[in-house]
């Protein structure tokens, strides 16, 4: 599973340095955010290498090509996270694919992480960087195949932590809420506008913790996973069902109590 997922990354990301830097095709231009050819042409790549493997398995993805085959396994993949900085030449977007056991338990309401399925594989890939940041279910995490581990920091003064915000609301409220809060407890607060590699960057320790909300499955799948692998502390739990909405939390394990008072009031 782990060999198709970094296939899929790999062709996804062929496609992203192809059109890097040209005039591209606009889908759509929201008042937050901008869809292009490009994302529709990763997300079918990625599925065309899953299904050529494993035609039964099925697969939830960003811009609308999901199959629901009913099978033990499904796919929840983001084929180009940070399509904005994409779009304006900033060189910080990742193609983001994870693999999970399909639940056959109730799942709860509302679902947590541990409700997507029992994780499998993950991979994520920053093509402009080259950095292939991946896991597989108990062998840890890995960047470039050399072993990443999370931060053990225990001081939240110590902390620089990732964050974004969106075109939904309620990702403004977390950013200028909770996250204003937080702002003079830590060290630096950094928004970088790639869900998906500001968690691999908790994985690698390079980043303490993340933290948005308004965030969707797929951009948290991946890295969640690879992240819990290297091992960070990861809360998430979906707010809006209909849009698959989630409020997330990632960081070392010692902080976690501490960001979740701060920015939950729990």
């Amino acid at each position: 599973m782990l060999e198709i997922a970094k296939a899929a990354a790999l062709a996804a990301g062929k496609i992203h340095m192809d059109n890097y830097g040209k005039t591209l095709n606009v889908d759509a231009k929201l008042k937050n955010d901008i869809k292009l050819e490009v994302d529709k042409l990763s997300e079918k790549a990625i599925i065309d290498v899953i299904l050529s493997a494993h035609p039964d398995h099925s697969i939830l993805g960003e811009e609308g090509g999901s199959i629901d085959n009913g099978g033990a396994y499904h796919w929840i993949i983001d084929p180009l996270d940070g399509t904005v900085n994409f779009f304006y030449g900033l060189p910080y977007f990742c193609t983001s694919i994870a693999c999970f056991k399909a639940p056959t338990e109730p799942i709860n309401s509302p679902r947590t992480f541990k409700d997507l399925g029992e994780p499998v594989c993950a991979a994520i890939y920053a093509a402009p960087t080259q950095e292939f940041i991946y896991a597989e279910a108990g062998k840890g995490a890995y960047l470039n195949d050399r072993p990443i581990h999370a931060s053990t920091e225990t001081k939240l003064q110590e902390a620089l932590l990732c964050t974004g915000y969106g075109a939904s609301q309620d990702s403004y409220d977390r950013m200028f809420g909770g996250g204003s809060s937080i702002a003079a407890q830590v060290r630096k607060i950094r928004c970088l506008g790639a869900a998906a590699y500001d968690i691999a960057n908790v994985a690698c320790g390079r980043a303490t913790g993340f933290f948005e909300g308004g965030v969707h499955a797929w951009d948290i799948a991946a890295g969640g996973i690879i992240a819990q692998e290297a091992g960070a502390s990861v809360d998430a739990f979906e707010t809006d069902k209909a849009s698959c909405r989630w409020d997330t939390i990632i960081a070392a394990p010692a902080l976690l109590p501490e960001l979740k008072r701060i920015l939950r009031g729990a």
